[in-house]
């Protein structure tokens, strides 16, 4: 081990830092006993300490100390998401904060994340409002290494001062900054990644395909239930046996004696393993500039992302650009001012049919009896066989280009001690372009022969869509902050916010290309183009205000208010004022508490209440900008007089008169604490949120008006809740450190008021409904018997002939029949609530550890409870003749032989065997560990030796493994987050560089 000895001679009474890397440091004056390490890390110890209870915390339009918080406010650090290898913020961010719930929809390239706080919101839907740098701005387009800190406000009073974006919640992204009388900073992150899904179930073998199709088809001519004869032969069956034993491109194919023209398949392909072969390369790089004088600081970073679909014969491919500029400078002693530039911009290139109508085709029609290729080279395929590989090659591409430029200009004026005023301006252009070139190919037969334009691909077509958005925003506000007499803190604002935003957009179709190989709008012959656009725009101002108010340390109140307004509503109903107010008392601060510091540094409990509004109306981009306004659609008739086809126009939609905004309303009550020298900490919070008049579809209108049921704000929401975190911090010895992080978060939404279902209809919303509820039968086993199927009454579910291995179903209500009654809650039949889809107490472990220069970080997530009910071919093996079971179903099926098999007899359709029930509703309860990760920081003195500040290594995996009872052909995760891609598992490697 090498020592690094330095000699220095200082005159004495002067003071000298001492510091350890990672440690901190100690102040002595010259002459004094060189302090050891040990003494360094008792005097950081001391002051983290202190940090803790100064620790600063951005909230709305300003900044507070934690230990003053009085509204449910989480934060996470720089530290916390640098090491994690990641694509976007959300990925980062899951699982750090409890009820801030991140959904990463899938791993397709540049799959964005999604965001909601503290569960359901609004049968209508409602995200949180996102802002960075105080700015609303799409997370998934900012470079993660840029974030210095992330805020997450939760309750009433934290985000009233939002109005109505921040109904539901506000997250405050905040990015790096430079530091004053700093030397230029370089930085340099390189991470490598390789993916694959996380699941990668194989199709049934030839032989037991071919067998389970003639056992389906048997049933089906016995009950008249689906196809009544196979469409495979004994032959195929030979020739398939014969082929698994001499696997050869020859052995897999013959030509069919019915159609010379055509090949009979008999070879045995795993089509998962051939579009999922191998692990998807990813790479980033990120590089930062950072410094600063006494008055001016900069930081400046540049961000490129390289990702590869795990779809490899896709070819996909996703790139993001990311530049960012920001300067500080004080131009005066009562002035300050900021710029902010950042642009992002994406290219995503991917086939045609995995964007636009092929994803299910391409995931259900994987027939282990057709090879990749015919012999002679051709890709295999005739007509009802779809070759996947052939259309992720052959069918075309889609591409879009995302730009996306950002300009923020502000100044901070001090024109009095006390006082400041800041004021800021931005600027936003964003661009969409999409170009999907569908290409129309050829297929071949038996030996070569064209068959002719492979089905659905033709005609060739192009299309393009342009979306071109404008965003403007002014944010003015004075802050006044001063304490009085010392145990008097006052800190009062008032402000004004302004908001524009514009989109514009076009978008053409077009078919009969003149040559598909050059696609282009204008190249074509197509009698028909489809053309079209869109102007539209919204705005938003309000003015807030906010007072907060501390008496000596220990009693915390907090007022704010805001009054909005909107263009999306009419002029009557246009404006809302939204206030909250919440005290929090610091017990730990009184005299009687004295007693009880050793072991409880700080206990606070907390409390607000506030109203807030929403103008969240649809869940698509541009939806009901104008929903106040009744408007006609203008469209082609079918009827052709003539070579013109006539235009006509819809009758206009009926509108509300008493049409507003969406009322929320929110309470919460909360503990923080801390003891055993800050060694455990934590914090409780329960909240109850009611969303009223929400926006849903009136009373029925008659036929006659030819126009829909008017939207009416009739539907009232209760959602009840808590989240808990603790973190335990602490070290053993002088060289090993390492904390516990848990978080756990619940919640269910109830409807408390529905006045459009006055019979209780199952199959809409009513009042007492918990959302998620899944109502199904009761599984009663299988039929043991043909004669006691057919005596048993199921004619409802099925009207052929029940055999036995077919579901059995109970007669809840006792009636000597199997049905779903009125479907309403005071006659549903034999049907009953058996489980709910929300995912139940959800929760996180991250554990950290650190020994010298090896760190090791453990990050686990879970869902303690949720039900999910399966469906389609990857669980019931056949919903179809033209389905493939998979592996995991091989011996799955009711048999006389094979009794107690989990699945019922094979059938095409299920023959009523497919209900929703409780045999087959699966738990998607699951423990996932979504990142380990192992680094190494390079010493100080081979630091020194190689010119560099800093250097360390890592290697993470993440989704490496899951616990779950789900059926072992999916992804609870996958299924509880809507995706339509496969999530990924990855191994990456990484450093991390300071010049």
């Amino acid at each position: 081990m090498k020592t690094l000895t330095c000699r220095a001679f200082y005159s004495p009474g002067v003071a000298i830092a001492f510091f350890l890397c990672s440690f901190g440091g100690v102040q002595m004056l010259s002459g004094q006993q060189t302090p050891s390490k040990k003494e360094i890390q008792k005097k950081k110890d001391s002051t983290n300490k202190t940090k803790d209870i100064d620790e600063v915390v951005i909230v709305g339009y300003g900044k507070q100390k934690k230990v003053n918080l009085t509204g449910a406010v989480a934060s996470v650090s720089a530290k916390q998401l640098e090491s994690r290898p990641i694509t976007n913020i959300g990925q980062g961010l899951q699982g750090l904060i409890p009820n801030l719930n991140i959904n990463m929809a899938g791993g397709k390239p540049g799959q964005g994340s999604t965001f909601n706080i503290r569960g359901t919101t609004s049968i209508n839907g409602g995200d949180p409002l996102i802002l960075v740098d105080n700015v609303q701005m799409d997370p998934n387009l900012i470079n993660p290494a840029d974030v210095a800190t992330v805020t997450v406000l939760k309750d009433a009073a934290s985000t009233a001062i939002y109005g109505v974006r921040g109904a539901y919640g506000v997250v405050l992204i905040t990015t790096k900054t430079g530091k004053k009388n700093a030397r230029m900073a370089v930085s340099y992150n390189y991470d490598y990644t390789l993916s694959r899904p996380t699941k990668i179930f194989g199709t049934m073998n030839s032989v037991d395909y071919i067998k389970s199709h003639m056992e389906a088809s048997a049933t089906g001519a016995a009950t008249g239930a689906g196809a009544a004869s196979s469409p495979f032969t004994a032959e195929d069956l030979r020739r398939a046996e014969y082929f698994m034993q001499n696997p050869s491109p020859e052995n897999a194919v013959y030509v069919d004696p019915g159609n010379p023209r055509l090949y009979r398949y008999t070879g045995n392909t795993d089509w998962v393993k051939a579009l999922y072969p191998s692990w998807a390369p990813q790479m980033s790089h990120n590089l930062s500039l950072s410094g600063g004088s006494d008055k001016t600081t900069y930081y400046a970073s540049l961000g490129y992302l390289d990702q590869a679909g795990t779809l490899e014969a896709s070819k996909q491919k996703f790139q993001k650009y990311n530049v960012s500029f920001k300067l500080d400078s004080e131009l005066a002693p009562w002035l300050d001012v900021n710029t902010r530039i950042t642009f992002n911009r994406t290219d995503n290139n991917d086939p045609a049919s995995v964007s636009y109508g092929s994803a299910e085709l391409i995931k259900n029609d994987l027939r282990p009896l057709m090879p990749i290729k015919h012999p002679d080279g051709h890709y295999s395929g005739q007509g009802g066989f779809t070759n996947p590989l052939a259309i992720l090659e052959y069918n075309g591409r889609n591409i879009t280009k995302d730009n996306d430029i950002w300009l923020t200009g502000g100044i901070n004026l001090k024109p009095m001690k006390h006082v400041n005023i800041i004021a800021d301006y931005t600027w936003n252009n964003y661009t969409y372009n999409r170009t999907t070139n569908t290409k129309a190919f050829n297929e071949y037969g038996a030996n070569g022969v064209l068959l002719g334009v492979y089905p659905w691909t033709t005609p060739a077509r192009v299309t393009e869509e342009n979306f071109n958005d404008r965003y403007q925003a002014i944010n003015a506000y004075a802050q006044y902050e001063n304490t009085f007499g010392a145990k008097h803190y006052v800190k009062a604002m008032v402000g004004y916010n302004q908001e524009l935003k514009q989109f514009k957009s076009f978008n053409a179709s077009v078919k009969n290309l003149v040559n598909q190989d050059f696609p282009s709008i204008n190249l074509n012959y197509d009698p028909n183009p489809i053309v079209g656009g869109g102007i539209n725009d919204w705005a938003v101002a309000g003015s807030f205000s906010r007072i907060n108010y501390v008496y000596d340390e220990k009693y915390l109140f907090e007022v704010n208010g805001r009054y909005d307004g909107t263009s999306r509503f009419a002029r009557d109903h246009r404006y809302s004022f939204q206030p909250s107010a919440s005290v929090g008392w610091r017990i730990s601060k009184e005299g009687f508490f004295n007693p009880l510091k050793k072991v409880i540094n700080e206990l606070k409990v907390r409390a607000s209440y506030g109203t807030s509004a929403s103008q969240k109306l649809g869940r698509n981009r541009g939806d009901n900008n104008y929903p106040y306004l009744a408007t006609m659609g203008v469209n082609l008739g079918s009827y052709i007089f003539g070579t013109e086809q006539k235009p006509y126009i819809n009758a206009p939609g009926l509108v509300s008169s008493n049409f507003t905004w969406e009322k929320v309303t929110s309470q919460n009550i909360g503990v923080d604490f801390s003891i055993l020298n800050n060694k455990l900490s934590g914090s409780f919070d329960y909240y109850i949120r009611d969303t009223k008049d929400m926006l849903y579809a009136g009373a029925a209108v008659p036929a006659v008006l030819g126009t829909g049921v008017p939207l009416q704000n009739s539907v009232d929401l209760r959602n009840r809740g808590f989240e808990a975190s603790l973190i335990w911090k602490d070290r053993v010895g002088e060289d090993f450190r390492y904390s516990v992080t848990l978080g756990l978060s619940d919640y269910q939404a109830r409807i408390t008021k529905f006045g459009q279902n006055p019979n209780g209809n199952i199959g809409t919303y009513y009042v007492g409904q918990k959302l998620g509820e899944i109502w199904g039968y009761e599984t009663d086993g299988y039929f043991k018997t043909d004669a006691e199927a057919q005596s048993w009454n199921q004619k409802f579910l099925f009207g052929g002939q029940w055999l036995a291995g077919d579901i059995k179903y109970k007669d809840l209500n006792g009636d000597g029949k199997i049905d779903q009654g009125d479907n309403t809650l005071s006659n549903p039949g034999d049907r009953r609530i058996i489980g709910n889809t929300t995912p139940r107490y959800q929760y996180s472990i991250n554990l950290d550890f650190q020994y010298k220069n090896f760190d090791m970080t453990i990050f686990l997530q879970g869902v303690g409870k949720a039900d999910w009910m399966p469906g389609g071919n990857a669980f019931w093996g056949y919903t179809s003749e033209w389905d493939v079971p998979t592996k995991a179903h091989v011996g799955q099926f009711w048999t006389p032989d094979n009794t107690n098999a989990y699945f019922p007899r094979l059938r095409f359709g299920g023959g009523g065997n497919f209900q929703t029930q409780t045999k087959y509703l699966q738990s998607a309860a699951y423990l996932r560990a979504k990142q380990i990760t192992i680094g190494y920081t390079l010493p100080q003195e081979v630091l020194e030796s190689i010119k560099l500040k800093y250097l360390r290594l890592y290697i993470t995996g993440q989704n490496l493994f899951t616990f779950t009872s789900m059926f072992k052909n999916f992804d609870p995760e996958y299924l509880l987050s809507g995706a339509t891609y496969p999530i990924s598992k990855s191994i990456s490697f990484g450093a991390q560089l300071r010049f």
